[in-house]
């Protein structure tokens, strides 16, 4: 019997080594030729397996080394897909049973061109593919047919990924630069739908994200994937050299996808700020505000997202500056304005509370250029929007200057673009001096300049309606009180 025992170990111990001789010396790269025309087959990409197949014992797996996958006809000649290393490490005994088990899939070093022709096409949907199988007559389907095997994936580790966008027909670009993503418990419990099938968490990290000019840099976000909705929380991100925090919900579906998205900046830096969004290279931004952004919205499309979208958004500031510009000597220097222009006074006060980003095609001309070198001192801003169905209405936006208050009220149509606004200057009674009313649309607003007598003499009044005479009253004989009607009444006093 101990006979037998030792001869049966060492018949299992020489099976073994056959096995694995015969495992080292099997050579997976012969079978690149098929591999590569299946692929085609079946997406209609041209794969190309430059570097060796490898076949691993410990952990059992594979490994390919320097992948391509050309891109299209009708699109660049750059690759549209380069990756260096992909491994993969499966469990054996699992595969007995009809299950698959994957201790880990890891791909390093991958550059990913996404490209969108002139006509609306993309790169990753156009290419010939092979038609499917037609079944015989007769024929039956198995019940099982369509159902998913059980898989359970360990961990998916990318390391070093780069994308590029690139839109022809919108003329734009986006760059996803150093993407590190790690994927853990990763299941599919064998539903046909396979977005209710699968559940993931895990770890994302990325160097930067550039769209045109726009860039968001050191992206950390922990998710989780589970019922067809993503949860990213928490979120933390820079942009504008500041840090921002949140959270983000995307709830799948086809036609309708929900989003749910939390923003929070503590510090904004201003002057990062107006190197984006002021074109004028002598005004600029100085110092920091807070920012605090609540929305959802439904759907994929623009126009339906500004049609649904809904939530808050508030900014608030202390004691910051508008460098190249003395909005306070603007405003004493009201009195004596003799070339004024309803556009001039738009830009002015739109500059104010409701942001020079908002004051594209209003030149600020004549009145801000006069008073160019100095810097104005900001003693409080606060921006408080509610958003519903895509009409934003300014509750509470206004800034203090000195003892003047700038104040907008109104809505802003996003889906139609229109503007429907009211901006007026406060003077240290609270009384208004100017406003003006603002209409139209984003790229051709349209002005109503008016006047009110309290702090304005007759000239100024004059040169602020230019040729809109109608609009001044008419001299009376009769002495009338000045009167003052609450224009703002918000958090600033």
């Amino acid at each position: 019997m101990k006979k037998f025992l030792i001869g049966l170990v060492v018949a299992f111990a020489t099976i073994i080594v056959i096995l694995v001789a015969i495992l080292l010396t099997f050579d997976l790269n012969k079978y690149k030729p098929q591999i590569e025309q299946k692929v085609y087959e079946a997406t209609g990409k041209e794969l190309k397996i430059n570097g060796d197949i490898g076949l691993s014992l410990s952990p059992f797996g594979l490994s390919v080394k320097d992948i391509e996958i050309k891109n299209p006809k009708g699109f660049s000649n750059a690759d549209m897909l380069k990756l260096n290393k992909v491994a993969v490490s499966l469990q054996i005994a699992p595969l007995l049973s009809k299950q698959l088990k994957v201790n880990y899939v890891k791909l390093k070093d991958l550059d990913l061109l996404v490209e969108k022709s002139k006509k609306g096409l993309l790169n990753l949907s156009v290419g010939k593919k092979s038609a499917p199988k037609e079944k015989k007559s007769g024929e039956q389907t198995s019940k099982e047919e369509g159902k998913l095997p059980m898989v359970n994936v360990g961990k998916v580790l990318l390391e070093n990924v780069n994308i590029k966008y690139i839109d022809h027909q919108a003329k734009s670009r986006a760059d996803v630069n150093a993407l590190n993503l790690t994927v853990n418990d990763i299941a599919l419990n064998g539903d046909k739908d396979i977005l209710k099938a699968l559940s993931l968490k895990g770890l994302l990290k990325i160097a930067s994200i550039k769209y045109d000019k726009y860039k968001l840099k050191n992206i950390s976000a922990h998710f989780k994937f589970a019922n067809k909705t993503v949860t990213i929380d928490p979120m933390q991100l820079t942009t504008f050299n500041s840090t921002a925090k949140g959270k983000l919900i995307y709830k799948i579906d086809n036609k309708n996808p929900k989003t749910i998205v939390g923003l929070n900046i503590g510090k904004l830096d201003l002057v990062a700020l107006s190197k984006e969004f002021i074109k004028s290279k002598k005004i600029s931004l100085d110092g920091y505000v807070k920012t605090d952004i609540r929305l959802s919205m439904v759907g994929s499309t623009p126009k339906r997202i500004k049609r649904t979208l809904n939530g808050d958004i508030f900014v608030e500031g202390n004691n910051f500056g508008i460098k190249g510009v003395d909005l306070n000597k603007v405003i004493k220097s009201l009195d004596d304005a003799k070339s004024i222009n309803k556009k001039d006074v738009a830009g002015f006060l739109l500059a104010g509370p409701v942001g020079l980003a908002l004051s594209k095609g209003v030149s600020g001309g004549k009145m801000l250029s006069g008073f160019e070198g100095g810097t104005t001192a900001v003693k409080k801003m606060v921006i408080k929007t509610h958003i519903k169905n895509g009409i934003v209405s300014l509750n509470d936006v206004a800034m203090k200057i000195g003892h003047n208050i700038i104040a907008a009220k109104g809505s802003i149509n996003l889906y139609k673009e229109r503007l429907k606004l009211k901006v007026g200057i406060l003077g240290s009674n609270k009384c208004l001096k100017i406003s003006e009313d603002i209409g139209g649309t984003f790229t051709k607003p349209k002005y109503s300049t008016k006047a009110l007598t309290s702090g304005v003499v007759k000239n100024t009044v004059s040169s602020l309606l230019g040729g809109f005479g109608g609009l001044i009253p008419k001299k009376s004989s009769k002495k009338q009180k000045s009167s003052c009607k609450t224009f703002y009444n918000g958090s600033i006093k």
